[in-house]
């Protein structure tokens, strides 16, 4: 239940159950408030030059926790039927070009892959509207390939020269775009119906059912091993959440699409919905978190000019 309630604080919903409106403003606000002083840090510190100061390039990968915060959308689209979310896992892999300040503070951005989407498990009564019918079981899941680039500031804890280990910590926002999408569900249409879809679509593609961009946060945090001064061992967590909704709310599915293309996508549902339930409906969003593993190397070392004194006494 905690979990209900919490895509509803996200989504700024009023939860059914507690009646309680969730405030997303509050949210942004602080969101805001660590962006501004962070800002406020690094502008006042980019002229002390240390030896964790340059450009890195770091490459990383790993399995990742995946979800589509569309909670909201199960219950209306199986009224005869119950509706499972099950955990979902695909994997990330990218590389971030990092620029450090001084050897604290710092910029970053970068190119990486992000797999996610959702699994689903349910059954239901009255499918194509066949009154007092056994529940249907079946299970299914969505996938998304982005490629998404993140704008992130970054946060470095000291590293002495004789120590290994620090701790880096990022936060930012990630454009992503749309490579592809699946969907599969187990048992499928029936076949008369999807051949007859196919024939009459022939260019149909589930990715037409989903923006092509999107739009959303990231932050994440990795311990750094030194093994060389130019070179480094990470381990790390990184957190993505859409801000925008991924639903391509100007296509208007055609009459004759199977049942599973409604939203959301790849369950079985014993009603259709119009084009205009489909905008009134919430947001969906993309939710991931990544355990990955990479490396960096220094490109660039960014030094303090020399401290010269100046020897006025010949002049006197």
């Amino acid at each position: 239940m905690a979990y209900y309630c919490l895509n509803f604080e996200i989504n700024n919903i009023v939860d059914p159950l507690t009646k309680k409106n969730c405030p997303m403003n509050k949210i942004f606000s602080k969101i805001l408030i660590y962006v501004s002083f962070v800002s406020y840090v690094i502008l006042f510190n980019v002229n002390q030059a240390s030896a964790q100061a340059g450009n890195f390039i770091q490459f990383w990968g790993g399995p990742q926790y995946v979800g589509l915060l569309n909670f909201s959308d199960y219950s209306a689209t199986n009224l005869s039927g119950e509706q499972n979310i099950v955990q979902t896992y695909r994997a990330g892999a990218g590389f971030d070009y990092i620029h450090n300040f001084n050897q604290n503070y710092g910029l970053q951005t970068g190119l990486y892959y992000s797999g996610v989407g959702q699994k689903y498990t349910g059954s239901v009564r009255d499918l194509d509207n066949h009154v007092d019918t056994l529940p249907e079981p079946y299970s299914s899941h969505v996938y998304m390939d982005y490629i998404r680039i993140p704008f992130a500031l970054r946060f470095n804890s000291v590293i002495d020269e004789d120590a290994r280990l620090n701790l880096s910590i990022f936060f930012g926002f990630q454009l992503g775009y749309l490579l592809s999408a699946h969907a599969w569900t187990s048992p499928g249409p029936p076949k008369g119906t999807l051949d007859t879809f196919t024939a009459q679509n022939p260019n149909f593609n589930v990715r037409q059912l989903y923006n092509n961009f999107d739009f959303g946060l990231t932050a994440g945090a990795q311990f750094n091993y030194r093994i060389r001064d130019w070179e480094y061992f990470h381990i790390g967590l990184r957190f993505d959440r859409s801000i925008t909704d991924i639903v391509n709310q100007n296509y208007v599915l055609p009459d004759n699409a199977p049942v599973e293309y409604q939203y959301p996508v790849s369950t079985k549902k014993n009603t259709r919905l119009s084009h205009d339930d489909v905008l009134a409906a919430n947001p969906s969003q993309l939710i991931s978190v990544n355990i990955f593993v990479g490396m960096s190397f220094r490109l660039k070392k960014i030094t303090p000019p020399p401290h010269v004194i100046r020897d006025d006494s010949d002049n006197q």
